[in-house]
């Protein structure tokens, strides 16, 4: 109760300020709102971001402005406040129970650009998921973790074997190859989404020919992740290049009149539009690291003469080259391979280690980095041109990625994080940098890059540790005083993970072939599957026995955990849990990158439930049935048409749903945007305290998260993601 009058002063103090600039710049015809809306929006803004005077501060700079976009630097110092606001406002207690974090800020910020009448479309040239991940998606726990089987898989088909340094010569000289074909890779992700959407810009008006996003797929299932042995004379951007052409030329042929390819021609004719791939680029690349600051990441690019590639071996830490001394061409795979069997034969015992320091949260590394040894930080900042780590120590494969994971990997501010199992290959990817299926897509790259070396590695007679040094060892040494330090500071929280091989997925599409069958309506992706099934889960859902029974022995040795424990099965069997589904938005713009769209499964709506149980009733009657049986086949045949149409309309409502958030139109987009005109329904949902934030939470970013890479080519060798 006290928490709540404590929240509830911090949010009257905000909205009077905040009311008293609104109305000021009413009167002054700075704000295209009328005065009703303006104070819709101030009453929303002052329960979302209680900050005192900091918002009608904000406000009032934003509306002074003398252009509709705002300077990027204007708007980071704007959230800081914001945040800073906050913090300040409420004291510990209620900061942790009301406040939810960045997406909050970023909401209530964008309010005020709305109440200011700034353009938030023009504001964020690299999109507001970019804008979004360096806020809310810095910690260690924030990251995709893909892994591949093929380097392995083939090696022993070929029977290769290969010396640990040749291995891991192979996998360093991938990542100095990808570094420098880079920009090249990302130029032909942008090309392809862009000439696709090209076509199907032209055929609009035809959409019957083709269905939506079938392009798409089609290219994804027979896209090249490697050179074909024919094919030695291109490099891998290059080959990939003139493999999309073909594709595109063959899909014009057969799904374009004359006139229409050349219109599409025509289209195709301005690509590639220098400025926005140049911009692209610049997005996505690796060659950067982030620097910690209180409230967000800070991407710092570098050019690739700085670049090295990091190398875990035996606890140590060390820095190859990715360039020639000389000049910026690729270092040389001789002298690459020769500092590696010197980095090998060495005897170093492991210096400090750096992973109890990844798990610090990013908000504190900011303040705690200066604090530690001069050497520790300068060897840090050496770090800082490592975006690929490679990590030599194997760990066991049966490991959950989660924790494989869970092991020497730097301290967060690179891209990716590559470790050896001994069998496969894992990819730690920072949310940040990359997309699940971006993150994906690369490690087969990269996989199959390692491939090829490792093949002209084999040719080669046995590997001589280099007579000179061309690496750097990192030491990062930390005194006891300091690694107290690191120990006392606010870690993120440990994960739980489990990963599972029981979803049948060729069960599932059998299930869709059956559902067309049956009715046309019936479009049900498999994700649309996973989305219900894990809403008839939560409904349904009892503990066994056996659990049951260990919350039992627990409540006998910690009675608060048994309580805490029962009271979270309790509130999820009462939950229809929010899921949100990253929608891939590259496909209309690639620097969107995502746009995320909650949604909850109408099971109640539809009469989902009720519905499967008659009908499986009504079927089992009808099987036993021995008499009268046309009567209850027709039973059973009445409840089948209305429970298929049910699974239809739910089909319909997660199709339309996704559609809307491609147009970045979806209530999560809505939420992050932080559009200042939410639905009365919505509006009335936030009147009480805490639920308020339950409901924003949910549309901001669900309460479970599912996410798939999607269909992969079958030369794929992706065995898991998370």
């Amino acid at each position: 109760m006290s928490e709540n009058l404590s929240y509830q002063r911090a949010t009257d103090l905000t909205a009077k300020n905040l009311q008293k600039v609104a109305k000021s710049l009413h009167s002054e015809q700075l704000s295209h709102m009328t005065l009703p809306e303006l104070e819709a929006v101030v009453e929303l803004v002052s329960k979302i971001v209680p900050a005192g005077n900091v918002p009608g501060m904000v406000l009032t700079g934003l509306a002074h402005l003398p252009d509709s976009r705002i300077p990027i630097q204007k708007m980071q110092q704007d959230i800081g406040a914001l945040f800073s606001g906050v913090e300040q406002i409420l004291d510990q207690a209620v900061y942790a129970t009301f406040f939810m974090g960045p997406a909050y800020v970023l909401w209530g910020y964008q309010n005020l650009m709305k109440l200011a009448g700034k353009d938030i479309s023009i504001s964020f040239p690299d999109g507001l998921w970019q804008f979004y991940v360096e806020y809310a998606l810095r910690e260690d726990t924030a990251r995709h973790t893909n892994e591949t089987h093929g380097f392995d898989t083939l090696l022993r088909q070929n029977e290769i074997r290969l010396s640990k340094t040749d291995r891991l010569t192979a996998w360093t000289m991938a990542a100095i190859t990808c570094l420098h074909q880079f920009d090249e890779l990302l130029a032909n992700e942008w090309r392809e989404r862009i000439a696709i959407a090209l076509f199907y810009e032209t055929v609009q008006e035809q959409s019957n020919i083709i269905s939506r996003n079938s392009l798409y797929r089609a290219w994804d299932s027979q896209k090249p992740y490697r050179r074909e042995a024919d094919s030695a004379q291109y490099d891998y951007p290059s080959y990939r290049h003139i493999r999309f052409d073909l594709f595109l030329e063959n899909a014009a042929n057969t799904l374009l009149t004359p006139n229409e390819e050349l219109a599409w021609q025509a289209k195709l004719s301005g690509l590639p539009r220098k400025k926005d791939l140049s911009d692209y680029q610049k997005q996505m690349s690796i060659l950067a690291y982030l620097e910690p600051s209180a409230y967000k990441e800070t991407k710092i690019p570098f050019e690739i003469t700085k670049a090295q590639i990091g190398i875990i071996h035996r606890g140590n830490y060390y820095l190859l080259p990715v360039c020639e001394p000389d000049g910026g061409k690729p270092a040389n795979v001789l002298t690459i391979r020769s500092q590696i069997e010197r980095i090998m034969s060495a005897s170093i015992r492991p210096s400090t280690q750096l992973s109890s320091l990844a798990r610090v949260n990013r908000s504190v590394q900011a303040s705690l980095r200066p604090k530690l040894s001069s050497t520790f930080v300068k060897d840090l900042g050496s770090l800082h041109f490592a975006p690929i780590i490679i990590n030599s120590d194997r760990r066991p494969r049966a490991l959950p990625l989660s924790e494989l994971r869970q092991t020497e990997r730097g301290l967060g501010d690179h891209a990716l994080t590559i470790f050896d199992t001994g069998e496969t290959f894992v990819f730690d990817q920072s949310h940040i940098f990359f997309d699940g299926a971006w993150g994906a897509a690369l490690a087969e790259i990269l996989t199959n890059e390692a491939l090829s070396w490792a093949g002209y590695l084999s040719s080669l007679p046995a590997p001589s540790p280099a007579s000179v040094q061309a690496y750097k060892a990192l030491s990062f040494p930390l005194k006891k005083k300091e690694r107290e330090l690191v120990d006392q500071s606010s870690h993120v929280a440990s994960e739980a993970a489990a990963d599972t091989t029981e979803v049948d997925l060729q069960a599932c599409q059998t299930v869709r072939r059956l559902f067309k069958q049956r009715n046309e309506l019936l479009q049900l992706t498999i994700n649309d599957l996973l989305v219900l099934y894990r809403a008839i889960h939560a409904a349904t859902y009892k503990p066994s026995p056996a659990l049951n029974n260990e919350i039992k022995k627990l409540a006998k040795s910690n009675k608060n955990a048994a309580a805490t424990t029962w009271q979270a099965i309790e509130y999820s069997q009462q939950v229809n849990p929010a899921i949100l589904i990253p929608v891939d938005a590259s496909r209309q713009s690639p620097r969107d990158r995502l746009y995320p769209t909650s949604f909850e499964v109408p099971l109640a709506e539809l009469d989902i439930l009720k519905l499967h149980n008659q009908t499986m009733r009504t079927l089992d009657a009808y099987e036993r049935s021995k008499i009268r049986r046309a009567a209850a086949y027709s039973k059973f045949a009445q409840y089948q048409h209305l429970y298929l149409a049910s699974l239809a309309g739910m089909g319909l409502i997660l199709s339309k749903t996704k559609d809307y958030a491609l147009q970045g139109e979806s209530a999560s987009m809505g939420a992050i945007k932080l559009l200042a005109h939410l639905p009365s329904s919505i509006q009335k949902l936030l009147d009480k305290i805490p639920e308020q934030f339950e409901v924003i939470n949910n549309m901001i970013k669900g309460r479970e998260v599912i996410s798939n890479i999607g269909a992969v080519a079958p030369t794929s060798t992706l065995t898991r993601f998370v």
